[in-house]
């Protein structure tokens, strides 16, 4: 093998050993969390309470375990899938610098305003429990959750990033097919500078599967300037890919998503219990706990929900713009130029 395909095995080989690392840690938990608890309670007197206790570390867990399994028999098919739909894409429209760039700026913003929100805290909280003398299986415990918690927030990061992508497309779609409608709407014809119809020029892209696709002709024959129906037939084929992107993004993430959501849900009420109640002990008693992790889990949960929010906007977008635009031909705006006019001329008792 060469150096390039050593390097994708080796990258799939750490992946999928680290996946298989937090499925065993996802295990562990899930059996030891009762024990854990009621090490931290000195005994199990209180058993309902003991029982709520494990069922919030369960519920991490059982979540992370799923997701990951999911994503584990998922990703080496479906990633592909969504590659190539997003490199048919740039056949067409190619991804420029700036928008590699602006990706690459809201992931790493995104990931480090998650990650200043929950590891600092959980840090604070493993130290505490370390200066109280906790058993260290404990501390092996409490380290694993907040593992676990981390790797579902970092698949969530995966999604958002790629949603988000795909609403950039939708976005400049939706902005292409407003110019070109500008442009058929203007009665001079005469166009200075560059037009959406004449910038669909002939382009030769190189895939990253070495093959080199080339699209030259107008879709409806000739060559030079491309039509106004090739500009539409191109809008139609960017448009129709994004959304097969965006299918494959939600086969693939469908499950992971709802389990986080879901967890989420499931730990803003459990971490509220535990404080108001005050039966966590004295490891949680600082009120910065309960703040930063619900600052936490609202930035996952509104990041989730807003940009996938946004992406079906823009979607809905395209085909509201479909919808209000005029497609009848009339010949000076006297008459429409369709069959119903044949007919008119056939019957006209139904001009009466």
């Amino acid at each position: 093998m060469n150096r390039n395909a050593w390097r994708l095995f080796w990258k799939r080989f750490i992946t999928m050993v680290a996946v298989a690392a937090l499925m065993m840690t996802c295990v562990f938990n899930f059996v030891m969390a009762p024990l854990i608890l009621c090490l931290m309670d000195g005994g199990c007197a209180e058993v309902s309470v003991t029982s709520l206790r494990g069922m919030y570390a369960r519920m991490i867990a059982g979540a992370c375990f799923a997701s990951a399994f999911a994503l584990l028999c998922k990703f080496s098919t479906t990633a592909p899938i969504y590659e190539q739909t997003m490199e048919a894409h740039d056949v067409y429209s190619p991804t420029t610098v700036a928008e590699r760039r602006d990706r690459a700026l809201f992931c790493g913003v995104y990931v480090a305003l998650c990650m200043s929100a929950t590891l600092p805290v959980n840090a604070l909280r493993l130290l505490l429990l370390y200066r109280n003398r906790s058993e260290p299986i404990v501390l092996l415990f409490f380290v694993f959750m907040y593992l676990e918690n981390v790797a579902m927030c970092l698949g969530e990061a995966c999604f958002v990033t790629w949603c988000h992508t795909l609403s950039n497309k939708f976005l400049e779609i939706n902005r292409d097919l407003q110019r070109l409608g500008e442009e058929t709407a203007t009665a001079n014809e005469t166009t200075t500078g560059k037009s959406i119809t004449t910038a669909l020029i002939a382009t030769t892209v190189a895939t990253a599967a070495g093959r080199r696709v080339t699209y030259g002709r107008d879709f409806y024959g000739g060559s030079g300037e491309q039509s106004i129906a090739n500009a539409v037939e191109v809008l139609r084929i960017r448009h129709q890919l994004i959304r097969d992107a965006l299918s494959v993004l939600v086969d693939l993430f469908g499950l992971p998503l709802g389990l986080s959501l879901l967890t989420l849900g499931v730990m803003t009420l459990f971490d509220i219990y535990y404080q108001v109640s005050d039966i966590m002990g004295a490891d949680s008693r600082l009120m910065i706990f309960i703040y930063m992790w619900l600052l936490q889990y609202t930035i996952r949960f509104t990041a989730v929900v807003v940009t996938a929010h946004n992406t079906t906007k823009q979607l809905q977008i395209f085909l509201n713009q479909l919808s209000n635009c005029s497609i009848e031909i009339t010949a000076y705006d006297f008459v429409t130029l369709n069959t119903h006019l044949i007919t008119s001329d056939i019957n006209p008792e139904n001009n009466v």
